[in-house]
């Protein structure tokens, strides 16, 4: 899952306009980041995900901290960690 997050197509054009995506591409990887599934932006941006099997809070507060850096304060930065919906989409008729 890692590799196939890096990607290839619109991350690296969008990369300049979110400050500290690079360094989170870059400075988190499975091998350091235990718990780490693979992190990427999502859709156009600014929003990146982070799709994780442990150490849930630890990595959010890592992403947040290398994404605080990059933007020396010019930006807030908010984490939500969510779980997973394991239902789907559900539309009920009254």
């Amino acid at each position: 899952m890692y590799k196939s997050m890096k990607d290839k197509i619109h991350q690296p054009f969008r990369k300049h306009l979110v400050p500290g995506l690079s360094n989170v591409i870059d400075e988190m990887t499975y091998s350091n980041t235990p718990g780490l599934a693979g992190v990427c932006l999502s859709g156009a941006g600014p929003t990146t995900i982070a799709f994780c099997t442990e150490n849930f809070d630890d990595i959010a507060s890592k992403m947040k901290g290398i994404f605080d850096t990059a933007s020396e304060g010019k930006f807030e930065t908010e984490v939500l960690v969510l779980d997973i919906v394991e239902d789907g989409s559900v539309t009920e008729f009254y």
